[in-house]
């Protein structure tokens, strides 16, 4: 059976394997006096990469010792891995001093070691630690997937390890948690614990063959040095978000995308292939981050051919809420620029005599509109063969007149394409086809990564259909005049334009008569009340109207339904607007806002993720593609949408959200079959399968939850749940023990939890509730005594919750059943005896329940509860060591009640906190302390059970420690009164929560 000591060995053979060279642990510490920076392997390895003085190299080596274990720090040491270390000489010359050799591989040092010995606040010993020219880059976390082995607990190691060793995370880049069947890896930078970015890695492009084991793939398609030097230096990036910077590491797919773009460039420009390809298409669903792959590929084309041009061509609709707007805070693209006229497009072409601009441009497609191009920029074309084009949304903007003239200004460029919703169709004789565009002949796409890859790696989660019939169907053949209205318009002429506008109107005028569009905004206000707002879990809605008109009545309609905040159109307004409706309501929005139309709704667009309201926004063609909000759960389809539009558009309620396990459809147009069709044709299913896993519809929700319903009772096997006696309650708890019977058992209840949470999914699956209750019943039972040693427990907990309110509100059911025991010493002396496994678990967990929900937290007791919980199911048993634990932590508990019955909670919880943290302080120096600190700035604030502590208080809390530290303790030295005045304020800052 697999432990975690041979998960650690088997992946130490691994990196062997691949290049890695195992040291003992006893090996490095002696070597290097304990130290994590292997200084004797560092300046081997820089010495042999740079051909300088050796002062140089210790000027470089000593700007690594000067950095901080901050994000600041470790933003540096980044940039000092991908660019060196810039040093100066004697005769003020500037030298750079590379860490790394990103050419001769192999010129580099590769160490991996285990249970490596780290000194801090206090030592740890993680189970790998890997480093490169003696710098510590890689940690890892190993769990036995065999006994309580999660990726949260190793996650939550790993957040502990960065709290008590922070001088080592100033270096370390990446972080890997594993059980060996399960892995995930995230950036390190200092973040708060739940704020870190984890993901899968599921491919070992370019290295083959591709492992079979999830663990391994990892390994080999990170951890291999060809391609780990690779991502160290080109694939992890600080970026700046707002006022403060974030770390993005590439997620498999798109290191895998951006690979083969470099290597086609690559290929041709060195002509190792016999005919010339410069073209590829990047088929990924939207949502798995394409921005990023053209971010990947512009930052490493600068930096291996600085002379290239490198362009990024956008719609014009989707510029303003596209993330390509924000390249240049991505640090290495900061001279990213924008293109902004057909003037300056014309002088970027013609730069330095017809050999043009290098750098990185955003250039909108209608840029080259073919009359604007020809008259102002007068035709020019750059014919270098180092042009690289990066189109985005390939599937919109790459056919007719303005693509022929894009194409004829780089008549020799690179051109690769992005989307996640290829075409192939004629309209009106206009042949529209991704394909032909950017495939060479005999390849489909470059890259692939599709709708269910996104959802089955947790980038998107799946969506749920339903057709409300609140006014009567379009027939299909009327629906499809309108296919091409909006998407096809702009390409049209105004004779075309205007023919097209005849044949749809009609359908139009259908779903914006007074009537319909009273019916289906009551439908719309009844539901976001009863279902999205009333189930308190931050999310939001999105109405998608037939035309701008409708936009405007929809929102007139619903202010009178819900406060007039709730929604806002978000749609485009002409500077000579033909329509009545639409002029009274800029008007309006100018004078009710303060700001023209543009800014509202861009402001609304964005308040929609960061402020309450608007909850509701209102669309018709705006938001539709290119606006990514996790809050958006809801869509309410009033407009009849096609193929690759309906696709993007329903796509916008996929991603992920805490209290989100569905995105959720609601049509007033009846598109089902459509959508089938559609899905069948992008996502390659048969044609029985349908939208089955990708979009659901009601008749299979029911039938899934029923299927799954029936799977959950499997595991109990013959387990008789009627039985509600203590002695059948402590056999569900063994049953649950078994961490495989536990991980099946509560993945099958979240499903079954995700699917009652649906709006409306309630009312068509009562018949079922009976056996949901009693699967509810173990559920409370698995949480309240087995869940302990999981990690995130407040991820648990908000889920458990959930399942309480479904249960509570609607079923009347107390799903808790903790069984009522008291724990006195009586029964802690039948526990002696008996040893009864099943009781001392629901024990520790009562106590961890109590300890939880208590006004302040005893962060040291949780501590003491939650170890003896793991060892207890680590041993399977009571043995003596744990019931003597059992015992001493019932003391410690005893003692705290009687403290608060005479000092009060907060003054306790004060004085466990100062003890926890400084444990060897004798009674008459602690009571003298906790009265000295008591009565200092900002404690006083503390021990009036304030909780909303500001940043100047935290400073005088700071203060505090450190006066009454040296009053009353008289520490040795610096370093000493540091760790202490670190400890308490910790110790005071996990108690009171500030």
């Amino acid at each position: 059976m697999v432990s975690e000591a041979s998960n650690e060995n088997w992946i130490i053979r691994k990196l062997q394997d691949y290049g890695w060279i195992y040291n003992s642990s006893e090996e490095l510490e002696e070597r290097n006096n304990y130290v994590f920076l292997l200084k004797e392997n560092l300046l081997e390895s820089v010495r042999k990469i740079n051909s300088v003085p050796e002062t140089l190299i210790s000027d470089a080596i000593s700007k690594l010792d000067e950095l901080t274990p901050s994000k600041d720090g470790n933003s540096k040491f980044l940039d000092f891995l991908k660019h060196g270390i810039n040093v100066v000489d004697e005769n003020r010359q500037i030298h750079t001093i590379r860490l790394l050799d990103e050419t001769k591989i192999h010129n580099n040092s590769f160490i991996v070691t285990n249970q490596f010995n780290i000194k801090g606040k206090s030592n740890k010993r993680p189970d790998i630690v890997m480093f490169v020219n003696g710098m510590p880059l890689v940690i890892m976390e190993n769990k036995n997937p065999y006994n309580m082995g999660t990726l949260e607990l190793a996650y939550n190691q790993i957040k502990g390890y960065e709290e008590s060793v922070r001088e080592m995370f100033t270096y370390l880049q990446i972080a890997v948690i594993n059980n060996g069947v399960k892995g995930e890896l995230f950036p390190l930078f200092f973040n708060q614990k739940g704020d870190d970015t984890l993901a899968k890695w599921k491919t070992s492009y370019p290295l083959e063959p591709t492992p079979e084991n999830e663990v391994e793939v990892l390994l080999y398609g990170v951890f291999h040095p060809d391609n780990f030097v690779k991502i160290l230096t080109n694939y992890i990036h600080i970026r700046k978000k707002g006022d403060r910077n974030e770390k993005i590491m590439a997620r498999y797919m798109q290191f895998r995308a951006t690979e083969k773009i470099l290597r086609r460039i690559d290929d041709n420009l060195n002509r190792t292939q016999k005919e010339s390809v410069k073209t590829g298409l990047i088929w990924h669903w939207q949502g798995s981050g394409k921005t990023l792959i053209m971010a990947n590929t512009a930052y490493q084309i600068r930096k291996k051919l600085p002379d290239a041009t490198l362009l990024i061509v956008v719609d014009r609709k989707d510029l303003d809420n596209q993330a390509l707007t924000h390249f240049s805070d991505i640090q290495g693209l900061e001279v990213t620029q924008s293109i902004g006229s057909t003037t300056e497009l014309a002088e970027l072409i013609s730069y330095n005599n017809g050999n043009g601009k290098p750098g990185i441009f955003i250039v909108t497609i209608q840029k080259f509109s073919p009359e604007n191009f020809r008259s102002v920029a007068k035709n020019p074309s750059l014919e270098r063969g180092n042009v690289i084009c990066l189109v985005d949304e390939s599937h919109r903007t790459q056919y007719g007149l303005m693509a022929g003239t894009f194409r004829n200004a780089f008549p020799n460029a690179f051109v690769f394409g992005f989307t996640g919703t290829p075409i192939r169709k004629s309209t009106g004789g206009k042949i529209r086809n991704t394909f032909e565009e950017f495939c060479p002949p005999g390849e489909l796409y470059l890259d692939r990564y599709s709708m269910k890859d996104a959802q089955d790696d947790g980038f998107t989660v799946p969506i749920a259909y339903e057709y409300n019939a609140a006014i009567p169907a379009v027939k299909d053949q009327i629906i499809k005049e309108a296919l091409n209205h909006d998407e096809e318009v702009e390409y049209l002429t105004e004779t075309e334009k205007e023919l097209l506008n005849r044949k749809i109107r009609v359908i139009k005028e259908l779903y914006k008569t007074e009537a319909n569009v009273e019916t289906i905004a009551r439908d719309v206000a009844s539901h976001f009340q009863n279902e999205v707002e009333n189930s308190n879990n931050g999310l939001k809605a999105m109405l998608v109207a037939v035309d701008r008109e409708a936009c405007v009545m929809y929102k007139r309609k619903l202010d009178t339904l819900l406060s007039p905040e709730a929604s806002e159109v978000v749609m485009t307004f002409g500077y000579n607007e033909t329509s009545d409706l639409i002029k009274e309501y800029k008007d309006e929005l100018e004078s009710r806002t303060g700001k023209d139309v543009k800014k509202a709704c861009k402001e609304f667009a964005a308040n929609f993720d960061l402020s309450y309201n608007p909850k509701i926004l209102i669309v018709t063609d705006m938001l539709l593609t290119g606006f990514d909000s996790s809050r958006l759960w809801v869509m309410y389809l009033a407009k009849p949408l096609f193929e690759e539009r309906l696709l993007q558009a329903i796509g916008r309620t996929d991603r992920p959200f805490t209290t989100k396990d569905y995105g959720y459809v609601i049509d007033y147009v009846y598109l089902l079959e459509t959508l089938n069709k559609t899905l069948k044709k992008y996502e390659g299913m048969s044609s029985e399968a349908g939208i089955r896993g990708i979009v659901i519809s009601r008749e299979e929700i029911e039938k899934d939850f029923v299927q799954l319903l029936d799977e959950t009772y499997a595991i109990f096997g013959d387990f008789d749940f009627s039985n509600d006696s203590h002695e059948n309650l402590d056999r569900l708890i063994k049953i649950l023990s078994d961490s495989e019977i536990s991980d099946r058992f509560e993945k099958n209840f979240r499903k079954l939890t995700a699917i009652l949470n649906l709006p409306r999914a309630k009312t068509y699956l009562m018949a079922h509730m009976n056996r949901y209750k009693v699967l509810a019943k173990a559920y409370g039972v698995y949480i309240n005594n087995l869940k302990l040693g999981g990690v995130n427990e407040q991820k648990v907990q908000e889920a458990y919750e959930r399942v309480k309110k479904i249960v509570s509100e609607n079923f009347f059911l107390e799903v808790e059943n903790k069984g009522n025991f008291t724990i006195d010493r009586t029964y802690l002396e039948r526990l002696g005896k008996t040893r009864d496994y099943a009781a001392a678990l629901r024990v520790l967990n009562t106590w961890h329940m109590d300890v939880s929900n208590r006004r302040f937290r005893y962060p040291s007791l949780l501590e003491r509860i939650v170890n003896a919980y793991q060892r207890l199911m680590k041993a399977k048993a009571v043995n003596e060591e744990i019931l003597n634990e059992i015992k001493s932590i019932k003391e410690r508990m005893d003692s705290i009640d009687s403290a608060e019955s005479v000092e009060g909670e907060t003054k306790t919880a004060f004085k466990e906190a100062i003890k926890a943290a400084i444990s060897d302080m004798g009674d008459n120096v602690f009571n003298l302390f906790c009265e000295n600190l008591a009565d200092r700035k900002g404690i006083k604030l503390l021990l009036k059970g304030e909780r909303n502590v500001r940043k100047v208080d935290r400073k005088d809390i700071m203060k505090s420690i450190r006066y009454s530290a040296i009053k009353v303790l008289n520490p040795a030295s610096v370093p000493e009164e540091d760790t202490i005045v670190e400890l308490i304020y910790k110790g005071l800052r996990e108690t009171f929560g500030f």
